[in-house]
This record gives structure tokens, C-alpha cells and sequence, in this order.
């Protein structure tokens, strides 16, 4: 294998192993590009989330979903290309045991790649 072929497969490893983020109210805050975010990793990111606060799903412009947290409804939205309504405080909806639900978790994320898919033609997704 030519040297510049090896090059090439380390730098894909490192982009697979590195965590993506974006900086939300000057936090750093974990991310994936929608186009390659699989189950678990959606699962993660549900699972992640901090159920004594709001938190939301959201997508940027560019493509790369996160969790927000208390940054929810239609507050700070320029640089959103869509969110699904708001996760209250308090009811379950992120959190180990929410990512570990299949009835919650399976329906959210094909609401989000199919939404994104198809244009993102809802902005706001509120049924899924």
C-alpha cells in the first residue's frame, strides 16, 4: 500500500473516532452531521440530555443535530434549519431511560432524517 493511501486511511479513522461538536452560548456541546447519525448515536445523544432542564432537538443550516438545553422553542433560531417541539422539564424525555425507550426514541429519529431527506419541509416538528 503507497504511503499516501496509508495517510488517507488515517485521517478517515481519526474523522470516524472524532466527536463532532458546535458551540451553543459559548458551550461546547456534542453533535452529529444528520447524514451519517445512526440509532445509537441519536440514542446517545437522548441519552445524554438533562431532564431537570427544556431541552430540544435541533438541526443547523449545515447539518449537525444536537440537543439543546433551556435554549428551546423559538428562542436563538438563525442558524436552525428545523427543531421538534419541546422536551419540558421533568417528563421523561431525555435521559438513559428515554434512550432506552423504543417507542420514543425509533419514531424521533426517523421523523428527523425524513424531514431532513425531504427538504426539511416542516421547520418545526411537533407530530412524529
Amino acid at each position: 500500500m503507497a504511503d499516501e493511501e496509508i495517510c488517507q486511511e488515517f485521517r478517515d479513522f481519526i474523522a470516524k473516532r472524532r466527536k463532532s461538536t458546535i458551540i451553543l452560548n459559548g458551550k461546547q456541546i456534542k453533535a452529529y452531521d444528520i447524514r451519517k447519525i445512526t440509532l445509537e448515536q441519536f440514542r446517545m445523544l437522548i441519552a445524554c440530555g438533562n431532564d431537570s432542564h427544556n431541552n430540544q432537538i435541533r438541526v443547523t443550516k449545515s447539518g449537525m443535530v444536537y440537543l439543546s438545553e433551556d435554549i428551546v422553542g423559538s428562542e436563538q433560531l438563525d442558524d436552525v434549519a428545523l427543531s421538534f417541539e419541546t422536551f419540558s422539564a421533568h417528563n421523561g424525555y431525555v435521559g438513559v431511560k428515554a434512550a432506552e425507550d423504543n417507542s420514543h426514541v425509533i419514531p424521533l429519529y426517523y421523523a428527523l432524517i425524513g424531514n431532513w431527506t425531504s427538504g426539511c419541509s416542516h421547520t418545526y416538528i411537533d407530530s412524529f
